[in-house]
């Protein structure tokens, strides 16, 4: 395939498909030019616990309208107005 027919379907896939191909091109330029890029320890270990985190939920908590927060903390500083 020619790269004038390549570009626009690159140009189309997301900024995360755009990484993994970089990253194939890469591998593949490398390997031709006779250098195995094999990752390290650490760099399997990195992508694991990245794997790992993307694979997980995340509960984002915020203030806003949590009156009872708002309640209790009003309270706590009335209390300690009357101490001093």
């Amino acid at each position: 395939m020619p790269l004038t027919e390549l570009l626009p379907a690159v140009s189309q896939l997301t900024h995360q498909d755009k990484l993994r191909l970089i990253h194939f091109l890469l591998l593949a330029v490398a390997k031709e030019e006779g250098c195995e890029l094999q990752p390290t320890e650490t760099q399997a270990q990195e992508n694991a616990l990245l794997n790992q985190l993307a694979s997980t939920e995340a509960t984002v908590w915020s203030p806003y309208d949590a009156y009872g927060a708002a309640q209790a903390l009003a309270a706590l500083l009335v209390d300690v107005k009357r101490c001093t």
